[in-house]
């Protein structure tokens, strides 16, 4: 399937994807061809070059789970970004192939090491900006790993709320506030397609920073963006 049209290559990945049992053999030989098609794609060196990193892990005689976790929560967040450039029907199927790659993340895990989690920060201080953003941050983790069930859509606004005011405070986060304000306007109407489409374009927002970082702030960003999809997927 080398040199094959970008489109066939997306159709024939979905179509895989979609398969309960997929062989893990399956995934090098279409990450190879992934590499083939992106060749000649403008803008899609960035995402070639990670799937190159993902194939060369998945080569190893014995892959780093959390490194292809890792991976593929990239690679998601590069294919949302370049869905959103596209538009049309093309970035909802570049939104659904994303949304399968953080699924597939979150089933490998990213390792038991507890310096692998988000948020672990040993002593806080509520006077602190960063301490602050790092336990409101914990917080909503916490908020959306309980799943639709265990929230509601006031406590969701309430968060959101304070998410504005956080980032009002940087200059180089203030912008942020307007899907936030999007959000919350959505939560407190009850509109709950609304919700479910401004969570999956925050959680392509926080995977576009986390590719941006390095170290915890990434694994961080990755791990809000991944938990921002689970929590949409019901709303749907």
């Amino acid at each position: 399937m080398a040199h094959a049209h970008p489109h066939t290559m997306l159709q024939t990945t979905l179509q895989t994807m979609a398969q309960q049992d997929v062989a893990f053999a399956t995934g090098p030989n279409l990450i190879k061809d992934w590499i083939s098609t992106l060749k000649n794609v403008e803008k899609a060196e960035p995402l070639a070059k990670h799937l190159s990193t993902l194939y060369d892990e998945l080569a190893n005689p014995q892959p780093d789970a959390a490194r292809v976790s890792q991976l593929l929560n990239t690679i998601a967040g590069h294919t949302q970004t370049i869905g959103r450039e596209l538009g049309g029907a093309t970035a909802n199927e570049l939104t659904h192939l994303a949304d399968s790659l953080r699924s597939f993340a979150t089933d490998l895990g990213g390792g038991d090491s507890d310096n692998d989690q988000p948020g672990n920060a040993p002593v806080l201080n509520v006077q602190d900006p960063g301490d602050r953003v790092q336990m409101l941050f914990n917080n909503t983790l916490a908020m959306l790993s309980g799943g639709v069930v265990a929230t509601t859509p006031e406590s969701g606004a309430t968060m959101v709320d304070d998410w504005i005011t956080a980032v009002r405070s940087d200059h180089n986060t203030e912008w942020i506030q307007i899907p936030l304000a999007h959000l919350r306007d959505a939560l407190n109407a009850g509109d709950m397609r609304a919700t479910e489409r401004l969570m999956r374009e925050l959680a392509g927002l926080a995977q576009d920073y986390a590719n941006n970082y390095e170290g915890q702030s990434s694994k961080d960003l990755t791990y809000l963006a991944t938990a921002l999809i689970s929590f949409a997927q019901p709303l749907s």
